[in-house]
């Protein structure tokens, strides 16, 4: 995929279509995945997640605040070595602050709806998450860098 147009619409459509992301964090001595759901912003240079504030990956945002996120859409079955597509995202995460709350809500709400009361809860940080590349990977091998921010894309 080289034409820029199509592979922001391929993660557009990737992003629609697939609620949770595993999201990486780091402490000072690990690395920490868990399963989160997720947005994205249209211009796909934000990502958007929420998690209380007791947690650990909270704790590991704010002592580290580079992460790593991977969607994906493959079944589990043989035919993803062709067919599946995955994208490791890389960015940096920040607790969405309360000036542009409503607006990181209404773009997280309009994907998962159904998590409204959690999102709403007082206990909730939205974390932002500015995007600086994709790594997108289709059919097995056919690898594709996205440095987002530059809007351009760039060798393996």
């Amino acid at each position: 995929m080289k034409d820029i147009r199509e592979l922001k619409a391929r993660l557009a459509t990737l992003f629609a279509e697939q609620y949770f992301a595993v999201l990486a964090t780091r402490s000072t001595d690990r690395i920490h995945t868990t399963l989160v759901a997720f947005a994205a912003a249209d211009d796909l240079k934000t990502l958007f997640v929420c998690t209380p504030r007791a947690t650990r990956k909270y704790s590991n945002l704010k002592l580290n605040p580079s992460v790593s996120l991977l969607v994906h859409n493959s079944a589990n079955m043989a035919t993803d070595i062709r067919q599946a597509m995955a994208v490791t995202i890389s960015g940096d995460a920040a607790e969405v602050p309360e000036n542009r709350l409503e607006g990181a809500r209404r773009v997280y709400l309009g994907k998962q709806p159904h998590m409204s009361d959690f999102v709403r809860s007082p206990n909730t940080a939205i974390i932002e998450v500015a995007v600086r590349r994709y790594d997108v990977v289709a059919h097995f091998q056919d690898v594709t860098i996205l440095e987002i921010r530059e809007d351009r894309i760039v060798a393996p």
